[in-house]
């Protein structure tokens, strides 16, 4: 029952997403909690590194990076970003929390373009978790 709550709540924040792109009210500024399982994280809409286009991005934050075993780790990540086949990618913020981020410019962004970098990014962060934390402990 959680999970289908879950993917209800994941639902609703698709519909207000898509609803805002088509009206044309989606805009920098926007962002949004959003959590699958264990993962939490936010969708925003940013602007680019070069300021030219907005991006919808989708970030959750998995676990803690490992003390021990860290390049292991770290290979792991790569190898795992490598399976993604550029549709999302593990990374390592200032502070060592990984992260799973993925990202489409706004623009001819369509409804089933908005759910699939939703609910697949965020069903890889909360598949992925799980092993990477089983695989990896504190």
């Amino acid at each position: 029952m959680l999970r289908l709550m879950s993917i209800q709540s994941l639902m609703a924040l698709v519909t207000d997403l898509v609803g805002r792109l088509q009206d044309g009210s989606l805009s920098e500024g926007y962002h949004r909690p959003l959590q699958r399982g264990s993962a939490q994280g936010a969708v925003a809409v940013l602007a680019d590194q070069e300021g030219e286009q907005l991006l919808l991005v989708v970030r959750l934050s998995i676990m803690q990076a490992p003390r021990e075993r860290l390049q292991q780790f770290l290979a792991t990540l790569l190898e795992l970003n490598h399976r993604f086949h550029g549709r999302a990618a593990f990374s390592l913020d200032d502070l060592g929390m990984v992260h799973l981020t993925a990202g489409r410019p706004i623009t001819d962004l369509d409804e089933g373009e908005v759910i699939d970098l939703i609910l697949w990014t965020s069903e890889q962060a909360d598949h992925y978790d799980d092993i990477l934390m089983e695989a990896f402990p504190k």
